[in-house]
């Protein structure tokens, strides 16, 4: 078995079979609905992390564990692009600051657990008919920026890196369907 905690994408990957090193697994979700990178990034307490942190607390030591969150924060009407208006801050900022926050939560609650985990990146944005194209090219930069510092971060770690994003991306930067 292999536990994948996220927002509600994870639950496309249920039931799934998928081979890791060779071996058989079957992909089990665990939902923190609405759940946003931003919300492990915090330091005060909060519903997200608290069902999250159950779901991950329950899986058996040394699980392998998908973990994808992000989607969500990379919205343009609620996440790293509203918010970097709203705060006065650079969406480079915030991106930052909450991919370290994100990365370093999960490896805190992994110090007795001792799981595998593998970091889910944010799949290419469709082209969304109903916005500008500049907003459309935000939501698309915003995502390669939120995956570039994902990546770093989670290597700088020593976890592993699922990236989703290089399957789903077109050469417009938008989805490929």
């Amino acid at each position: 078995t292999v536990f994948h905690l996220g927002e509600s994408h994870c639950l496309s990957y249920g039931n799934k079979k998928i081979k890791i090193q060779g071996t058989d697994h079957t992909v089990i979700p665990k939902i923190t609905f609405g759940g946003k990178a931003y919300h492990f990034s915090t330091e005060k307490e909060n519903a997200f992390k608290a069902i999250t942190k159950a779901n991950f607390q329950s899986l058996p030591d040394a699980s392998k564990v998908f973990l994808s969150f992000g989607e969500i924060d990379c919205r343009p009407n609620e996440g790293f692009i509203s918010a970097a208006s709203k705060l006065n801050r650079t969406i480079e900022d915030l991106v930052s600051d909450t991919t370290r926050g994100y990365v370093g939560w999960f490896a805190e609650q992994n110090h007795s657990k001792n799981h595998s985990l593998f970091f889910l990146n944010v799949p290419a944005p469709n082209n969304n008919e109903n916005y500008t194209i500049e907003v459309n090219e935000k939501v698309s930069s915003t995502i390669q920026l939120f995956n570039s510092l994902l990546q770093k971060t989670v290597s700088d770690y020593g976890f592993n890196i699922i990236d989703v994003y290089k399957f789903t991306v077109g050469r417009d930067r938008f989805s490929n369907n």
